[in-house]
C-alpha cells in the first residue's frame, strides 16, 4: 500500500516544475492500459465502496458504471433485477431504471439545439410561445420569465407542478388543469433573487420548447437526442420498458421493504420522466465529454456545462440544469445531475478534463447528497491524472483542429529555436523566449512565465502562450485575460511579435542577455487594462 502510494507521489512530482500551474491544469485523457495494477486497485476500492455505503443504507440491488473517453472501463451490478426476489435474473446494464430528475438534463439539451437552430432565444419570454401560462407576481418584476430562468432554476417558480403528483398521468391534471391551477399560483421569489430547485419549472420549459419546435416533447426527444446518440433502450413509455424493468423498492421505518409503484408524469414529463439503461447513460455521458456536432455545436456544449449561479458555500454551482461541486482535495470540478423518485436515486457525474464519468443506480430512494459518486471520484482522478502524467500527457491546448492534424497537408513548422530570442518596442515593453529548460517558455521581462505551445497546423507562426506560474497573483485574478493569449510571429525584413495588441522588434537572439535599460519590466497587459 505504502509503495503504490509512494508511486502515485512521484509520478505527480515528475512533470517539469515549470509546467506545474498554479491555476489547476489537468493532463490530456489519451488511452492508458486498464489493466494497469494502480487502476485494478482502485476500481476494486471503488467496489468496497459500493458495497459498504449498500450495506449501511440496506440497499439491496445497484447499478455502476464508469466510463473514460467514450468506452465503459468498469462496470459492476449488485443483486437482482427484483431486489425482493432471490429467484429473479441478476441485474445488468441493460435493465431499464428511472433516472428521475436527470431527465432535465435532456430537456435542457432540447433548448440549447432550438436555440442554436435560431427557432428560439434564451432570452425569449416563454409566454411568446405559450400564451395561455400566467403566474401571479407581486414583486412588481418588468420582465417575463424566460427559457433560461427556467433551465437554471432562477425563475422564483415553486418546486412542484400544482397538481397532485399522483394524479398527474391522469385526466385530474390535463395541461388546461394546470394552467388553471398556475393562473392561481404566486411566485415565491423574483427572478435570480436565489436559485431555488423547481420540478415545475423544468417541465413548463420542456412544453413550452415543445410549442415552439410545433412538436411533441417526447418525440422531439426520441427523434434528436436519444436515436442520435444510439439510446434506443430510453423511453418515455414504461409499457416499451416493461419488459426489461429493473424494479425499485421503498424502505420503511419498521425495515420492511415493499415494491415501488411507477407512475408516468403526464404534463410534467420533461421534469422527470424518462426511462433508461446504465448502458445507454454511458453513452450519454460520452457525448457530454467528447461531444457530437450532429447533436449539439462544441460551444453550445461548453455553454450547458458553465455556472449560471454560485451557491453560498462556495464550493457549488448551478448550471442548465447541472449541479456543480468542486472537490478540493483534487482541484477540479464536478459537474452532475441526480434523480430520485419511489424506489430510484441515480446520479450521472462528469468529470469533463479527465473525460470520466459515472452514472451510479440504487434500485432504492435513498436520502443522501449524492450516489456515492464524489467518494468514488476521490478514489479514481488520482489515479488517472497520475497515469496520464506518468505518459507525459501536455496541458489541454484547446486546439481546434485536434484529432484532424492527420488527415491534409499542413506547411511546415516552424523550428522552437527560430522563435528564441528576446523582443522590445520603444516604449519599454519585452517579449522573451526561451528553449533552456526544452520546453519554449516566455515572459514579459518580470518572473511570469508562460508556456508557449502549438495552436494550429495552417498557421505554424501563431502560437499559444498560457501562464505557467502566477506569483505574485492568485488563480481567480490570471483570469483576467491576460493568462491566455496568441503570439504572431512574423520573419520577414525584421523579425517581431505581435501579442497582446503590441508589436515588438527581435532585438537579440540571446534571451539571457540583459535586457535593455529602457525596459519598465511591466506586462503590456498592465499598461492596457482598461
Amino acid at each position: 500500500m505504502k509503495n503504490q502510494l509512494f508511486t502515485i507521489l512521484i509520478l505527480l512530482l515528475i512533470v517539469n516544475v515549470n509546467l506545474i500551474l498554479s491555476c489547476p491544469e489537468y493532463p490530456t485523457p489519451i488511452d492508458i492500459d486498464q489493466n494497469d495494477p494502480l487502476l485494478v486497485k482502485a476500481y476494486a476500492q471503488v467496489d468496497e465502496l459500493i458495497q459498504k455505503k449498500m450495506k449501511e443504507n440496506r440497499i439491496l440491488s445497484f447499478i455502476a458504471t464508469i466510463v473514460y473517453q467514450d468506452q465503459i472501463v468498469w462496470s459492476k451490478t449488485y443483486g437482482n433485477v427484483d431486489p425482493l426476489d432471490p429467484k429473479s435474473p441478476p441485474l445488468t446494464l441493460d435493465n431499464n431504471v428511472r433516472i428521475a430528475s436527470i431527465t432535465k438534463v435532456f430537456t435542457d439539451l432540447m433548448m440549447y439545439q432550438l436555440r442554436d437552430k435560431g427557432v428560439i432565444s434564451l432570452d425569449d419570454p416563454i409566454s411568446k410561445y405559450y400564451p395561455e401560462f400566467s403566474v401571479r407576481d407581486l414583486y412588481n418584476t418588468k420582465r417575463e420569465i424566460s427559457f433560461r430562468e427556467l433551465a437554471s432554476h432562477q425563475s422564483g417558480l415553486p418546486r412542484e407542478v400544482p397538481c397532485d403528483f399522483n394524479l398527474l398521468p391522469t385526466d385530474n391534471c390535463t395541461e388546461e388543469v394546470i394552467i388553471e391551477n398556475l393562473s392561481k399560483t404566486f411566485l415565491i421569489l423574483p427572478q435570480y433573487k436565489q436559485t431555488h430547485y423547481s420540478n415545475l419549472g423544468i417541465a413548463l420549459l420542456g412544453r413550452t420548447l415543445a410549442k415552439a419546435a410545433k412538436t411533441n416533447y417526447e418525440k422531439y426527444i426520441f427523434e434528436k437526442i436519444l436515436e442520435p446518440l444510439g439510446m434506443l433502450n430510453s423511453s418515455f413509455s414504461y409499457e416499451k420498458v416493461k419488459d426489461h424493468m429493473a424494479i425499485g423498492v421503498d424502505l420503511y421505518p419498521n425495515g420492511t421493504y415493499t415494491h415501488a409503484g411507477i407512475l408516468e408524469l403526464g404534463w410534467g414529463t420533461p421534469m422527470g420522466g424518462l426511462f433508461s439503461t446504465a448502458r445507454d447513460m454511458s453513452k450519454f455521458m460520452s457525448f457530454w465529454m467528447n461531444e457530437n456536432p450532429d447533436v449539439l455545436d462544441s460551444s453550445s456544449v461548453q455553454e450547458a456545462l458553465s455556472p449560471i449561479a454560485l451557491v453560498n458555500d462556495g464550493q457549488t454551482a448551478y448550471g442548465t440544469p447541472f449541479e456543480m461541486y468542486y472537490d478540493s482535495v483534487n482541484s477540479i470540478w464536478m459537474k452532475s445531475k441526480a434523480g430520485a423518485l419511489d424506489g430510484y436515486r441515480s446520479q450521472m457525474a462528469l468529470v469533463r478534463p479527465l473525460k470520466l464519468g459515472m452514472f451510479f443506480s440504487s434500485l432504492m430512494y435513498i436520502s443522501s447528497p449524492d450516489v456515492f459518486t464524489r467518494d468514488a471520484m476521490k478514489i479514481i482522478i488520482p489515479v488517472y491524472e497520475a497515469l496520464l502524467l506518468e505518459k507525459n500527457s501536455k496541458p489541454q491546448n484547446m486546439n481546434p483542429e485536434e484529432g484532424d492534424q492527420h488527415k491534409r497537408h499542413h506547411p511546415d513548422q516552424i523550428p522552437d529555436q527560430e522563435l528564441v530570442g528576446q523582443y522590445a518596442d520603444n516604449e519599454g515593453g519585452v517579449f522573451v523566449v526561451d528553449n533552456s529548460t526544452g520546453y519554449l517558455l516566455a515572459n514579459f521581462g518580470d518572473n511570469n512565465n508562460y508556456n508557449v505551445s502549438h495552436f494550429s497546423f495552417d498557421f505554424p507562426h501563431v502560437k499559444r502562450i498560457q501562464l505557467v506560474n502566477t506569483d505574485p497573483y492568485e488563480c481567480v485574478f490570471v483570469e483576467d485575460g491576460s493568462n491566455y493569449e496568441l503570439v504572431y510571429f512574423n520573419f520577414g525584413e525584421k523579425q517581431s511579435v505581435q501579442v497582446m495588441g503590441q508589436t515588438m522588434y527581435l532585438i537579440s537572439k540571446n534571451p539571457n542577455d540583459p535586457l535593455p535599460s529602457t525596459s519598465l519590466n511591466l506586462k503590456p497587459n498592465k499598461r492596457l487594462n482598461i
